[in-house]
This record gives structure tokens, C-alpha cells and sequence, in this order.
């Protein structure tokens, strides 16, 4: 009985020092202060762990901006790309585009 809790305790501690995984990059003519509105999310898929992609793994900006030359692209892995991953044991490894323009090209 007391593996049986020391291993859910280990379990347990494992699944809560885990983090997201998360890349911003601030393109053109604006600060990271800059107000952004989301224009489009999409996931990209890899295999085992991260080190194969798969087909959409290489996303043009070009394609969800437009020709905007100011935006920001943000890569992270949610909670749900993280729980993806820890069903399939690291096989099948998701993570999450998100691309934002200013407010300020929105309105235009």
C-alpha cells in the first residue's frame, strides 16, 4: 500500500512540475507593449517528443497575416497539446500557432 501512494505521490509531483512550452515573436514595427487582436490559431504536429514534423510543422506567417507587415506569433503547448501527449507517451506531440496583428491594422 505504501508504494502504491508513493508512486501516485511521484506521479503526482511529476505532472505538476511540467510547464507549457511557450515562444513569442514580435515581427515589424511593434512592441511586445503593443495592444494585438488573435486572427487565427492553428496546431502543428510532430512525432516523438518534437523531433519529427509532420506536414503542417512549417507554417508561413504570410498565410494567416496576410501581407501585414507588424504581427505576432506566439507557439505554445495548451494543457489539451499537453494531455495529448501524455496519452500517447510522447508519440504524438501537438503544439498550438497563434498569430495576432495590432489593433491598430485591424481598423484599418
Amino acid at each position: 500500500m505504501k508504494k502504491v501512494i508513493l508512486c501516485g505521490a511521484v506521479l503526482l509531483a511529476s505532472c505538476s512540475l511540467t510547464s507549457c512550452y511557450n515562444t513569442k515573436v514580435v515581427c515589424g514595427d511593434i512592441t511586445t507593449k503593443t495592444p494585438v487582436v488573435k486572427v487565427n490559431s492553428e496546431w502543428n504536429h510532430h512525432l516523438l517528443y518534437g523531433l519529427v514534423p509532420l506536414k503542417n510543422a512549417k507554417m508561413e506567417a504570410k498565410e494567416y497575416v496576410g501581407n501585414k507587415k507588424d504581427y505576432v506569433v506566439k507557439t505554445n503547448q495548451t494543457f489539451i497539446n499537453l494531455l495529448i501527449n501524455g496519452i500517447t507517451f510522447g508519440l504524438y506531440t501537438p503544439t498550438t500557432t497563434t498569430y495576432y496583428l495590432p489593433i491598430e491594422d485591424i481598423s484599418k
